[in-house]
């Protein structure tokens, strides 16, 4: 079977990280893209021993040009794009009230139209049996008090999957949306609160989920997927 070439947006940190090193251990070519230069030089360094089987950009998701660039660039050195996984997003919270303009327009740029123009963009460069895999949350389908500007967002990402998923049916590309609850990442200390890690997944656990997802044969596709934590939510 031909090496897959797979996308990962978000690939410098939390899940985004570990979806990329799980699809490295098991030999996919891996096109990843994360907009924090110091972060994505270095997980460069980290997946190092993997030379030959990655390729590793700046990318602001939110800028079509600079996606366009990115997506241009895989094509030129693969040709294709097998399966697209759009895992970057934003998080701010807080009431609507006290919510900035600017942390509104941020989340759905990154979360929301982030979302649509790598799909816009690698499309065309995707063959019958490719992929899309777009990385929701617990907030695609209920809403929080304090994050109605993220589950916003979080609910257009579903909604776009849902949508896609149909248009492209007929081409015979499978959308898939995984929807992980709470998970030990970076991204809780820049929250206000207290939140308990000993009650959140690993980001391991949605990233060989993921790994599960675009492994499933050519005639079955998980449409959608929850992920939750055996202790429940915070």
């Amino acid at each position: 079977m031909a090496e897959k070439v797979v996308i990962v947006t978000g690939a410098a940190r939390g899940i985004g990280k570990a979806t990329a090193i799980e699809l490295l251990k098991a030999g996919f070519f891996t096109a990843l893209c994360s907009r924090n230069r110091q972060t994505t030089a270095s997980l460069e360094t980290e997946i190092s021993s993997f030379a030959g089987n990655f390729m590793i950009s700046s990318v602001d998701i939110s800028v079509e040009e600079e996606v366009r660039e990115f997506i241009s660039s895989v094509a030129e050195k693969k040709g294709r794009i097998d399966v697209l996984i759009n895992n970057a997003g934003v998080v701010h919270t807080g009431p609507v009230e006290k919510t900035d303009t600017e942390q509104w327009d941020e989340m759905m740029a990154v979360n929301a139209k982030g979302t649509f123009l790598m799909v816009k963009h690698a499309l065309p460069l995707m063959p019958r049996g490719g992929h899309i895999v777009n990385i929701g949350s617990n907030a695609s389908k209920k809403g929080f008090p304090g994050w109605a500007a993220y589950c916003a967002s979080k609910f257009a990402v579903l909604g776009f999957t849902n949508s896609l998923r149909e248009e492209v049916r007929d081409r015979g590309i499978k959308v898939s949306a995984v929807l992980p609850g709470p998970t030990k990442t970076d991204i809780w200390d820049s929250l206000a609160g207290e939140w308990d890690r000993a009650k959140m997944m690993s980001p391991e656990i949605t990233a060989k989920t993921v790994l599960s997802v675009i492994n499933q044969p050519l005639e079955a596709n998980i449409d959608e997927i929850d992920i939750v934590p055996s202790t429940g939510s915070l």
